[in-house]
C-alpha cells in the first residue's frame, strides 16, 4: 500500500530503518525497533532491534560521467547472542557480507508499511567493520555498505574481435569457411607482413554519405582496409582486403584509394582457422584502383559502408548505432551489475543519438571508450543504484520534455533550507557551439560541423542544416558576452545527432547553474535522485521553475534535497533584457 498521497499528519510519522544482511549462512533482519513485517501474502518477516545511527547520503554524478561507486550509507548493529570479535578471529569475516538496506513508516505505534511496500534505497556489501568497543555488547559492530559495481578492465577490441587482433592473425588459405566460395581453385598467397602489427579495426554505425552545410550529401573514405592475400597467378588478381574483424549487416561498399581512385565492391565473409568471422571484399574486374601486391609497398585503401550498418545490434534488431544500445550492450560485456529496467526505460531516447565509427586501438579499455566517446555526449549521468549501473536524464536536455513526479508549493512540509547557490561561475560559460564531425580517414580531419549560437550568419544559409540559432545563446550572450567552444566528435558521422548534442552542450553550460536546498517531510522518502520537481517558492522567485534532485540526505527525520534549477528566462517569461 502506498502512503504517499494520502492526508494523514505527517509530522507525527517516523522512519523504522530495516537492514538485511547475509552472513553466516543466514539472514539476519534488523531495524531501529522490534517489529514485524507482513507481505501481500500474509507472510511475517520479524525484525529485530539493534540498528542504529544510520546515515545515508546520496548524489549525482556530472553529465556524461559513469559512477561505478555509489555513495555509501553508514551505521551500527547489535547482533543478538554473538561475539563478534571471536567470530572474526575464527575467520568469519564479516566485511564483504551482502546488505539491503530500505525503511518501513510508523504512525502512533502503529507499522504503515508492508514488507512487499517497503522502499528499498541500498543494496551493497559491508566495508570496514570496526568491533571490540568498551561498554558495547559483544555483538556491535559499526561499518560502512558500499555499493560498487564490478566493472572489468577488459580491453575494446580483445572483448569484440578476440585476443588475435592483428593483420597477421589472419589466413584466408587457411579458411574454415567462406560466403561465398572464394572464386578460385589455385592456392591463395598471404601477405599479412605488408600490415604486420596493424590492428584489425571494429566497424560500427551507419557510415555513408555524410551530409554538408549546404545539405547535400557526399561520399567520404571513412575506414581502413588491408590487403591480406591475393591470387597469385598473372597480375596478382583478385586481391582480398580485410574491411573489419566481425560479421557485418552491409550488403556493399564505397572504396577510395590514397591517390583517389574510387570503385565499388560487395562485402563477404570468411570464418579464420580459430573461428572468428572477418569481413572482405575484393574489387571488380576492370575496377580503376591499383590492385598491384608488393610486398615493400603499404598500400593504404578506404571505404564507405554505403548499404546497410557496419555491425549488427547484440541487444536488438538491425545495426549497433544508438546511444542507448551500445551503452547497455557494452556495459552488460563489463559487468553483471546493470539496472536493465532503467536502461531500457530510456533506450529509445538515447538511441536518438546514432554514434558510428572505427576502432583500431589494441590498448583502450571498453570502460574508457565508452566513457570518453559515447557516455560524454548523452545527456545522463550513470549511476550505480540499487540495482546496478542505471541512465538518469539530466533536466538540460533537448531529447526529451520530462514531467516533473511531483508538483509542490514551499511549506512546512517542503520548507527551504539553504540559499540559492551557484554552481559554476560565468567563467564555465560556453554559448557559441561548434561542434565537428564526420572524420575523413584519408586527411584525418573533420569533413562538416553544426553551429549553435545566437544567429544564423547569412540569408543564405537560413535552411543550412549546419546552423541553428538558440535564444539560450542570445541571453547568455547579452549577459557574458560571446564564450566559444569547439567539439570534436570522433565517431558521429550524423548531422541529427551532431546537432542534439551541440544543443544538449549549450542547454547545460549557456547560463550558470543554480541550486536551492530543502528540508522534506518523509512522505517524499519516494523521491531519488534525477526525479524532477516543478517547485513555487514565492520567497525567492520560483514559480513553477522545474527542478532537478541531485543530492538526498537523511537527517534528523526529515529528508535534505539538493535541487539543481531550471532558470531559462524564457521559459518563465521573465525580461532577458541585461
Amino acid at each position: 500500500m502506498s502512503y504517499y498521497g494520502t492526508r494523514i499528519n505527517w509530522e507525527e510519522v517516523d522512519i523504522i530503518w530495516t537492514l538485511e544482511i547475509s552472513y553466516l549462512g543466514e539472514l539476519f533482519r534488523f531495524s531501529t525497533i522490534t517489529m514485524d513485517l507482513v507481505d501481500s501474502d500474509g507472510k511475517s518477516y520479524p525484525y529485530v532491534s539493534g540498528l542504529e545511527d544510520v546515515v545515508v547520503q546520496s548524489s549525482l554524478q556530472k553529465v556524461g560521467d559513469i559512477s561505478a561507486q555509489s555513495d555509501s550509507v553508514s551505521m551500527a548493529i547489535t547482533f543478538q547472542n554473538v561475539n563478534i570479535s571471536k567470530l572474526q578471529i575464527d575467520g568469519k569475516f564479516l566485511e564483504g557480507s551482502t546488505c539491503t538496506v530500505g525503511y518501513a513508516l510508523v504512525k502512533n505505534g502503529q507499522i504503515e508499511t508492508g514488507y512487499d511496500d517497503r522502499p528499498i534505497i541500498f543494496k551493497g556489501i559491508i566495508t570496514g567493520p570496526t568491533y571490540g568497543h568498551p561498554n558495547r555488547p559483544q555483538g556491535y559492530v559499526e561499518f560502512s555498505i558500499e555499493n560498487k559495481a564490478l566493472i572489468s578492465s577488459q580491453g575494446l577490441l580483445a572483448t569484440i574481435i578476440g585476443p588475435n587482433m592483428y593483420v597477421e592473425d589472419v589466413s584466408c588459405s587457411n579458411a574454415l569457411y567462406v560466403s561465398p566460395e572464394f572464386p578460385i581453385i589455385r592456392g591463395l598467397t598471404e601477405v599479412q607482413d605488408i600490415h604486420r602489427g596493424k590492428v584489425i579495426p571494429w566497424v560500427f554505425g551507419k557510415l555513408m554519405a555524410v551530409q554538408h552545410s549546404n545539405s547535400q550529401t557526399a561520399s567520404i573514405p571513412i575506414t581502413p582496409a588491408y590487403v591480406i592475400a591475393y591470387d597469385p597467378s598473372v597480375g596478382h588478381k583478385p586481391v582480398f582486403y580485410l574491411a573489419a574483424g566481425h560479421a557485418t549487416n552491409a550488403v556493399s561498399v564505397n572504396v577510395f584509394s590514397k591517390t583517389g581512385e574510387t570503385d565499388s565492391a560487395l562485402i563477404k565473409s570468411f570464418v579464420n582457422i580459430d573461428s572468428r568471422t572477418f569481413s572482405y571484399f575484393e574489387l571488380p574486374t576492370g575496377s580503376h584502383i591499383p590492385q598491384a601486391v608488393d610486398a615493400n609497398n603499404d598500400l593504404e585503401f578506404w571505404v564507405e559502408w554505403d548499404d546497410g550498418g557496419a555491425y549488427p545490434n547484440p541487444v536488438g534488431e538491425g545495426d549497433l548505432e544508438g546511444g542507448g544500445d551500445i551503452c547497455l550492450w557494452l556495459l552488460s560485456e563489463l559487468t553483471d551489475d546493470v539496472d536493465y529496467e532503467a536502461w531500457n526505460a530510456l533506450r529509445p531516447l538515447l538511441n536518438q543519438y546514432k554514434f558510428a565509427g572505427y576502432v583500431n586501438d589494441d590498448k583502450i579499455t571498453v570502460f574508457q571508450w565508452l566513457q570518453k566517446n559515447v557516455v560524454a555526449y548523452l545527456p545522463i549521468s550513470i549511476i550505480n543504484g540499487p540495482n546496478g549501473l542505471k541512465p538518469v536524464l539530466d533536466l538540460f536536455q533537448t531529447v526529451a520534455d520530462i514531467r516533473p513526479r511531483l508538483e509542490i508549493t514551499a511549506g512546512t512540509d517542503f520548507q527551504r533550507s539553504g540559499p540559492i547557490q551557484s554552481l559554476n561561475t560565468p567563467e564555465d560559460v560556453s554559448n557559441h557551439i561548434t561542434v565537428r564531425y564526420a572524420i575523413n580517414g584519408v586527411v584525418d580531419d573533420y569533413t562538416t560541423f553544426v553551429q549553435v549560437s545566437n544567429e544564423i550568419p547569412a540569408a543564405s544559409t537560413l535552411a543550412s542544416i549546419s546552423y541553428i540559432a538558440h535564444p539560450k545563446s542570445m541571453i547568455s550572450i547579452q549577459r557574458y558576452g560571446r564564450k566559444e567552444k569547439v567539439v570534436n566528435l570522433d565517431f558521429c558521422y550524423d548531422n541529427a545527432t551532431a546537432q542534439r548534442i551541440a544543443q544538449d552542450i549549450l542547454e547545460q553550460q549557456a547560463l550558470p547553474i543554480k541550486s536551492v536546498q530543502y528540508s522534506v517531510s518523509l512522505r517524499f522518502g519516494y523521491l531519488i535522485l534525477g526525479d524532477i520537481i516543478q517547485i513555487t517558492d514565492e520567497e525567492i522567485g520560483l514559480d513553477g521553475h522545474i527542478c532537478q534532485i541531485t543530492s538526498k540526505v537523511f537527517d534528523e527525520n526529515r529528508w535534505i534535497l539538493e535541487l539543481k534549477i531550471d532558470d531559462n528566462p524564457m521559459r518563465y517569461n521573465r525580461n532577458v533584457e541585461t
